[in-house]
């Protein structure tokens, strides 16, 4: 009896050392489940979006140059043009919102009787924002400012050649146009009409507010 009564003792004094041994235990796997459960829990993200993370920037462009010719003849006066225009384009929204630079080139000659040819360049640097509203369709807004050379009409005519100046100038426009390519990148070409408010409320110019223009694009 008396061995049974030691026994007992010793067990329960042994079951109270280890107790909080295995508790602590229990408590430290348990914490480590959690974590690893919350770690499992983390939302996986999808393929397009690891994708646009890893996709670079010369992705994100789009190259585009313009071209343009002219051909007129008024009042005993006739006039050749020629000129290019290239832009960048940059994807803020794949496929639907684009930024970027443009910059023109336009070489006019003009011939008048009585005078040799004439050769003037219009140039202009700018910057556009272009919302694809629907397949190839787009609106496209734009801030440039240019140099602009015309015929001197209070300059001097005793020479050879027509006298010229140069007017500078921000022109702000606003126009819509269509992408052949759709947007689907690749190349493509476009047409678009393009509204300059400066010209329009200017008083005392001939010159037409409205551009057609006319671009070669690739992955836009």
């Amino acid at each position: 009896m008396l061995k049974k009564i030691i026994f007992l003792t010793i067990f329960c004094i042994a079951g109270a050392v280890t107790a909080p041994v295995l508790s602590a235990q229990t408590g430290i796997q348990m914490v480590e489940f959690d974590k690893k459960k919350k770690k499992k829990k983390k939302k996986k993200k999808s393929k397009k979006e690891e994708e646009k993370e890893k996709k670079p920037f010369k992705d994100h462009l789009w190259y585009g140059v313009g071209a343009g010719l002219g051909l007129s003849s008024y009042n005993g006066q006739s006039a050749f043009g020629i000129g290019v225009s290239p832009m960048v384009g940059y994807k803020v929204i794949d496929r639907w919102l684009s930024v970027g630079p443009r910059a023109s080139v336009f070489f006019t000659s003009q011939k008048a009787l009585g005078y040799k040819a004439t050769g003037m360049l219009d140039t202009e640097v700018g910057a556009f924002m272009r919302l694809h509203a629907f397949r190839g369709f787009f609106i496209q807004g734009e801030m440039g400012y240019g140099w602009d050379q015309e015929i001197d009409e209070f300059g001097d005519f005793t020479g050879t050649k027509l006298p010229k100046k140069t007017t500078s100038a921000v022109n702000p426009y606003v126009g819509i146009g269509y992408n052949f390519g759709q947007g689907l990148g690749g190349p493509g070409q476009e047409i678009s009409l393009m509204y300059n408010f400066r010209i329009a409320n200017e008083e005392f110019t001939y010159a037409q507010p409205v551009q057609y223009r006319i671009a070669f694009t690739f992955g836009f």
